[in-house]
């Protein structure tokens, strides 16, 4: 990946774009690289003492009237939800939108509920020669039925450029597309902190029949074009324009603002009248979720219907693809919905289900907050599931877990299974290490809500990877004790390093593996080779006593 490509400073645009709508501005500058920002006010006449090395420091001693987000996409959603929260009336925030879809969605909702004006820097949407395409489409010029095509090459990725021209696309067509459909080359690049492809081929699929197609990757060059049954245009300095009238180069008008000075102006009018501006994130965040879409086809050979569903990264995600079960097992699963968010088909009982029949699996659900487990439940099982966090254990469900347990046989304890029956101190050992829960003597467990990386601990765990990177959920930090564990896998985040997986020594037939309640987290490739691992391990466990 070329290096080149990372650092150039589009703050520097925003700048010149402030100076020229607003006469009168007054700049503010942060940056925590002090070098960086001494040149920075120096190019752009901001003064000393309006230069600062946080945005603690900025909103100390002023709200501004406007924010731009310059900053690395891991850093464009919290510091504008940030500049919301500060009162600050519009925002600007640079592309790609966020590094996921449910950061895009938070960022959405917060501009609503604090009425922002937040704009995303597409301002290639008030350059002349695309205002003047958008009129051409407008008026019929090429038909109704027409084929949007933007080319990236010189070996770009969608996220860092081809969101100009999904947006781009959107503007001409007035509305975001129904699905998305990709193939990507992707090698485990990053840039800018983010996982991107290295070319990649889109379809977009548009009502009315209309549709669109982005390449991006090898070659050189960036350019647009749409065709219909009526014409064809391209877009450069100039409109070239073919219609059945013949052919003509159309020198669009001058705008009287360069384009970022067009968004400033816009962005700053609509706080005024309230109204939404050409680049208002009402109608250009779908440009950042169509990329993510794109990923996502890429990642599940399917078309994504728009809008999309999946709320992590699809790139960060992509895994090798979990080995296929042995022996289909009977699983018997005690299970309670446990935050069926946003309902129970979408809660980690549903993902555990999915992501167990996905593997080959028989699975027989016990709902154990309507009713207990009985020996009829577990008649032919292969693996006991826990999966729930039941407070009471009555005598009857002791004895029958406990028999089973002591006998040898496979447990698997996932998710709040790990604060299952707090009342049955035997059961803490048979899991060496529980949850603990706040009305108990000890310092309670936590869960904060952390994306991680997970690393193999143990070779003999047997996953197809040696790390893997997962999205925001549940991470369990200060669990409890009751014997010693072997560590299969760990979490790290922010200085965190904790067991996600492990096999209690006094009780090897027993397997604790810790996603969250996400369901879609179960889709994931990494969680389901957990989950194949974990029941393999438990099988040979069985087998060699």
């Amino acid at each position: 990946m070329n290096g080149l490509k990372v650092g150039w400073g589009i703050a520097r645009a925003h700048a010149h774009g402030y100076r020229e709508a607003f006469k009168d501005i007054r700049l503010y500058a942060v940056d925590i690289n002090e070098e960086n920002l001494r040149a920075f006010a120096q190019s752009h006449g901001i003064a000393p003492g309006d230069c600062f090395t946080s945005t603690d420091e900025l909103y100390a001693a002023v709200k501004p009237d406007a924010v731009s987000v310059c900053t690395w996409p891991a850093l464009h959603v919290p510091q504008s939800l940030e500049a919301i929260e500060r009162g600050v009336p519009a925002v600007i925030c640079e592309k790609p939108l966020g590094v996921d879809n449910h950061e895009i969605l938070k960022l959405i909702e917060a501009a609503g509920r604090k009425q922002a004006k937040v704009a995303v820097a597409h301002q290639r949407r008030y350059e002349a020669p695309y205002v003047e395409a958008k009129r051409l489409i407008d008026s019929g010029a090429l038909g109704e039925k027409l084929t949007f095509e933007g080319r990236v090459g010189d070996d770009w990725d969608i996220l860092s450029w081809t969101v100009h021209w999904f947006d781009m696309a959107n503007y001409f067509f007035g509305t975001s597309p129904k699905s998305m459909l990709a193939g990507v080359n992707h090698q485990n690049d990053r840039r800018y902190g983010q996982a991107v492809e290295r070319a990649s081929v889109i379809y977009g699929e548009y009502d009315g029949g209309r549709e669109a197609i982005f390449i991006t990757g090898p070659g050189g060059g960036a350019g647009v074009s749409v065709r219909g049954e009526r014409g064809m245009l391209v877009v450069g300095n100039n409109i070239r324009l073919w219609t059945e009238e013949g052919f003509k180069e159309i020198k669009p008008p001058a705008m009287p603002l360069g384009a970022f000075g067009s968004l400033f102006d816009d962005l700053w009018k609509s706080v005024g009248n309230g109204g939404v501006s050409r680049c208002g994130i009402e109608k250009t965040a779908a440009a950042t979720q169509m990329a993510y879409a794109a990923h996502e086809s890429a990642r599940t050979a399917t078309k994504v219907m728009m809008p999309m569903q999946t709320m992590f990264a699809p790139l960060e995600v992509m895994q090798h693809r979990p080995k296929p079960a042995g022996d289909s097992l009977a699983i018997t699963l005690l299970a309670d919905a446990h935050f069926p968010w946003p309902d129970a088909q979408a809660s980690g009982r549903r993902g555990l289900i999915g992501a167990l029949e996905a593997l080959g699996h028989r699975v027989k659900v016990v709902q154990v907050e309507n009713s207990e487990p009985t020996e009829a439940d577990l008649a032919g099982a292969d693996v006991l599931a826990l999966y729930h966090t039941q407070t009471k254990s009555s005598p009857q469900t002791r004895s029958l877990l406990d028999q089973w347990i002591t006998a040898g046989k496979p447990v698997l304890v996932s998710h709040c299974g790990i604060g299952a029956y707090p009342d049955w101190a035997e059961l803490r050992k048979y899991m060496g290490q529980y949850w603990v829960w706040h009305n108990e003597p000890l310092p309670p467990s936590e869960h904060p809500h952390l994306p991680v990386m997970l690393e193999v601990a143990d070779d003999a765990f047997g996953v197809s990877w040696k790390n893997a990177w997962l999205p925001k959920d549940e991470v369990y930090t200060k669990l409890g004790v009751a014997g010693p564990t072997r560590t299969l896998l760990t979490a790290k985040a922010d200085g965190l390093n904790v067991p996600y997986a492990w096999q209690t020594i006094a009780y090897p037939n027993v397997v604790t593996f810790l996603p969250g309640h996400r369901a879609d987290m179960f889709e994931l490739d990494a969680i389901r080779d957990g989950l194949a691992a974990s029941l393999a391990m438990l099988t040979r466990q069985r087998s060699a006593r």
